[in-house]
């Protein structure tokens, strides 16, 4: 029945220390985080119990995925305002949630890495019977049988200062009918204590824990990563809303354009009936308005193109569950005009991008990584120690040939039965001890040499990567900032452009009226108020494109929308990591 208790503690041990893990864990709460929720995040890190295990390890996942139906998009597409798609999209879109992922699954590095401390409780019990024929007497019986029994427990814990420690209790039950043995059965409890502490490789409080320091930053460079990566999806989502609003005015102008063809045709026939224009100008007319209406069928593919990369972005749900609702943009672009100072810009930008800050931490990941590889270049010297208790008890017999015959049970310090051997154990009369070094030098050394020159050379490489992130920030800002004072120049001047277009064809629509000027006249002017038309648009949602990028590029663009990407989370250690 030992046994069974031993693994009934052990059972609740470990129950209880799973129970502590969770307890841990912080409380969700909402705020404007993209990607998965925080109860998804929560649900992945939930341990299955071990019920749930066992019966799986007897079960074949044959869970497949089904197709989902096509059963056809909402023709009726939802109005939304440029920040409502930027966090409608941030919460539903498939590729932000699995990206969110990333940080989680890297963030249970540092439990694995805290591995190294953790306990480890065993348990060995067994139990064996054999009978032998012997062919010499000095085995004491012709046949041999022989009953063992053994119920170990023993707790075996890395240090935090590198070494090994081991706690053992032992138990051993022999019995036999071999005429030799004084003590049949005999019980032989023991408890023992081992310690291994290196004194050079390995050693050290630093050193235990540069594994976890290096997942902790792995853990923040990768939520850094993915807030770049949140940055440039919004900075796309909202270049493809612009753009369907500038393909929607675009449209609009050709449209207008493709009216005044078609009005020039009517006019043209109506002029050529009376006889005030020949027939060809009826045919030029209409080739125009034919070349406009091709126009007008290219310009709405374009945009019905734009609008269904905007819906995939967006990932508005709808009822299909797969097929997200069509989104339909609500806000129009403005021109109001920014003050840039690129100096300070680029201050900003160092200090908030998430690159910069992931190339920070990847320098310190690769310091922490020579650290570790160059602790293997020493040799291995090691230090270890052990003292145990032991004793001995059990029922006399009196088989053996030697002792006296006179018919008694020979008298022995050892009689007893296992409480008395426990007693024994524990009054220290029987107990043994060791000391001893182990000094282990490897020849050469090639395999730790050429780890520790592969880590210098990736911190190296690590803060040459920091230095050109840093140059390509700048870079960009610099770029940003003049591609913003460019667009707003722009707009002041594609505007002009169209006022003196318009004013162009009012004047050369009343000469033609008159016969002063040509259909291809007309119709050249059409076509510059059209493109002069165009041209504004473009420069208008170019400006907003580029205020856009401009504040992905100074870091501020998640700012804008309110959009918070969760830090790493505290490292929870448990307490008996931490010694």
């Amino acid at each position: 029945m030992a046994p069974l208790r031993v693994l009934a503690i052990a059972a609740l041990f470990t129950s209880l220390a799973s129970s502590a893990t969770r307890a841990e864990a912080p409380p969700a709460t909402e705020t404007n985080e993209p990607g998965a929720s925080a109860e998804l995040k929560t649900n992945l890190r939930v341990e299955p119990d071990i019920w749930t295990v066992l019966r799986a390890q007897y079960q074949v996942p044959t869970h497949a995925v089904p197709l989902p139906p096509v059963t056809g998009l909402r023709s009726t597409p939802a109005r939304l305002t440029l920040r409502e798609a930027v966090l409608t999209a941030i919460r539903n879109n498939p590729g932000v949630i699995a990206a969110s992922l990333t940080p989680v699954a890297e963030e249970s590095g540092i439990l694995g890495a805290q591995a190294q401390f953790d306990p480890l409780f065993s348990v060995d019990a067994g139990w064996s019977r054999s009978v032998e024929p012997q062919g010499t007497a000095l085995a004491g019986a012709r046949t041999l049988t022989q009953i063992n029994s053994n119920w170990d427990v023993s707790l075996a814990k890395g240090l935090r200062s590198g070494g090994q420690l081991s706690l053992a209790w032992r138990n051993r039950r022999f019995n036999t009918d071999s005429v030799f043995f004084d003590l049949a059965p005999q019980f032989k409890p023991a408890l023992e204590a081992t310690l291994n502490q290196p004194l050079l490789r390995g050693f050290g409080l630093y050193f235990t824990s540069l594994r976890i320091h290096l997942a902790e930053h792995a853990t923040a460079a990768a939520v850094e990563r993915y807030k770049a990566a949140v940055a440039d999806f919004i900075l796309r989502l909202v270049a493809d809303y612009w753009a369907v609003v500038g393909l929607e005015e675009r449209l609009s102008v050709l449209k207008g354009s493709l009216e005044l063809a078609e009005k020039t045709v009517r006019d043209n026939r109506t002029r050529v009936q009376v006889g005030v224009l020949p027939p060809v100008a009826v045919l030029e007319s209409e080739a125009e308005a034919a070349r406009r209406k091709e126009d007008v069928i290219k310009a709405t593919n374009d945009l019905e193109q734009a609008k269904r990369r905007l819906r995939q972005e967006v990932y508005l749900p709808s009822d299909e569950g797969y097929f997200p609702q069509a989104v339909a943009p609500v806000d129009r672009p403005t021109s109001e005009e920014i003050e840039i100072a690129v100096d300070e810009a680029i201050r900003l930008a160092l200090e908030r991008r998430p690159e910069v800050r992931a190339a920070r931490l990847d320098i310190e990941s690769g310091q922490l990584n020579v650290a570790l590889n160059e602790n293997q270049l020493l040799p291995r010297v090691d230090v270890f120690g052990s003292v145990g208790l032991n004793s001995l008890s059990g029922t006399a017999t009196d088989r053996n040939p030697f002792l006296p015959t006179d018919g008694d049970t020979p008298e022995t310090p050892f009689q007893g039965g296992y409480s008395d051997a426990l007693n024994s154990l524990v009054d220290g009369r029987f107990y043994s001890y060791a000391l001893g070094a182990k000094i282990e030098i490897p020849i050469g050394n090639a395999a730790a040499r050429s780890a520790a020159e592969r880590a210098r050379v990736e911190h190296q490489q690590a803060y040459d990567r920091f230095r050109q992130v840093v140059s390509d920030v700048s870079l960009e800002v610099g770029q940003a900032a003049g591609d913003v004072a460019t667009d707003l120049e722009r707009i002041e001047t594609t505007r002009i452009a169209r006022e003196l277009s318009e004013e162009n064809l009012r004047n050369q629509t009343k000469r033609y009226e008159v016969g002063m000027v040509t259909t291809t006249d007309l119709l050249k002017f059409q076509n510059d108020l059209a493109a002069a038309r165009v041209a504004e648009i473009q420069a208008l949602i170019a400006y907003n494109i580029s205020r856009t990028k401009l504040e992905r590029a100074e870091g501020t663009l998640l700012s804008r929308f309110d959009v918070e990407v969760a830090a790493r989370r505290q490292t929870r250690t448990p307490w008996w990591a931490r010694f």
